[in-house]
């Protein structure tokens, strides 16, 4: 039996657009990118002009990269880079030196946060989510990777991280014990943060739908475990949305403007669908948005039926859905509505069937992460034959965006 007490259970999701990292009550995210640093002259030059009252860390990240001797940005602080390199692709791990930069980087900045909270990281147990797609022998390489990367003393396993907040040109370095890592499909971490609250340790079975930005995933869990043969990714997204609906307007107005698909993913969280366009006035994006979230949604609802067929001749049912992820927002309402026709179900149904992700405590774009630290404070629980806390509540979110 190990010694895990003073251990912190961490979830880690490194995602297409954005990397995620949970522990305690505390959950950081920043844009899935790493990039090559100004030169020393350069950043001094860069800080005399800086007029940002933003120094955070998350918003001037830089960490060093012990392979190329030299420091590496990381999130939003690539805006000063020349060559950036967006280290995921489709949901799978591109760049294994980047990866585990970022990995560094969202190791680094829950320290930071955790010691103002007078609970420092000194031991860690991660929780990492991979996609459907990575398959054992992929993710098994990146963790090969990280392995060789790791210092042992006395038969543990440290990694050290050094940073810096380029705004404020202060440099921090720590070290963090990596007791074990555990790895889970990134929509198994919705499932435990489910089983944890809603299903309170009963095990019902689950299909989740993760719409994120370039990609999708299913993946049906069937007696607490993830149903591989139906599992997939599929390179659609709210992206696909959003360039679909820049292309329809490109062509509706003879190829007289375009809209940069940014600033119609911009408007989506606060459901403003009008832009200004110079030159031209307002341009009102509602009908296609709602035409494109729809054939999305039916292609998702296609699917779904298919894997209820199969899980039908196989004697299972489903009991409950739940739709999460960045596009989950956009999406619930139209996917709902398509589930209720196809399956014709009456509303009574469709309330208690599909899950409102939204209840759960978490913005369904976090709920992933924070079930993969779960998934690491049960294999505490585990290794220290003791009973698992199911209590969850994040309260503080540290993001690279502006302030």
């Amino acid at each position: 039996m190990n010694d895990l007490t003073h251990a912190t259970p961490i979830g880690c999701e490194l995602g297409t657009s954005a990397s995620k990292f949970c522990c305690d009550d505390t959950l950081v995210i920043f844009s899935s990118v790493v990039g090559d640093s100004l030169t020393e002259k350069m950043e001094e030059s860069w800080r005399l002009m800086n007029r940002s009252k933003d120094s955070r860390w998350a918003r001037n990240l830089a960490i060093f990269d012990d392979s190329r001797n030299s420091w590496r940005y990381v999130g939003a602080m690539t805006r000063n880079s020349e060559r950036v390199n967006w280290f995921t692709d489709q949901g799978l791990i591109r760049d294994h030196e980047d990866a585990f930069l970022a990995t560094k980087a969202g190791l680094f900045l829950l320290a930071q946060e955790m010691e103002t909270q007078n609970k420092p990281i000194k031991q860690i147990c991660i929780g990492f989510g991979i996609t459907v797609r990575h398959g054992e022998n992929v993710i098994e390489n990146f963790f090969s990777f990280m392995k060789d990367k790791l210092i042992v003393r006395e038969g543990k396993k440290f990694l050290t991280i050094k940073a810096k907040n380029v705004a404020l040109n202060q440099i921090k370095e720590i070290e963090v014990e990596l007791v074990f890592s555990v790895m889970q499909y990134q929509a198994y971490g919705a499932y435990m943060s489910l089983l944890f609250s809603k299903y309170n340790m009963n095990i019902y079975n689950t299909y989740i739908v993760d719409i994120g930005h370039g990609t999708w995933i299913k993946l049906p869990i069937i007696e607490n475990e993830a149903e591989i043969n139906l599992s997939d990714s599929f390179t659609e997204g709210v992206h696909t949305i959003t360039k679909n609906i820049s292309k329809v307007i490109f062509e509706s107005s003879a190829q007289k403007f375009k809209i940069p698909e940014q600033r119609i993913m911009e408007r989506l969280p606060s459901k403003d669908y009008k832009l200004e366009v110079p030159g031209v006035g307002v341009y009102d994006f509602t009908k296609y948005l709602q035409h494109e979230s729809q054939l999305m949604a039916r292609s998702i609802v296609q699917r779904i039926s298919n894997d209820m067929s199969l899980l039908s001749q196989k004697g299972h049912t489903v009991d409950y859905f739940l739709i999460i992820g960045g596009g989950a927002h956009l999406l619930t309402e139209t996917i709902r509505s398509e589930i209720g026709k196809f399956f014709e179900w009456p509303e009574e149904v469709l309330t208690q069937k599909i899950i409102d992700a939204n209840t759960l405590g978490v913005d369904p774009r976090y709920i992933n992460c924070v079930g993969l630290m779960l998934l690491a404070r049960d294999q505490i629980a585990l290794e220290m034959n003791q009973e698992v806390d199911p209590v969850y509540c994040i309260k503080t979110i540290i993001q690279d965006t502006a302030q």
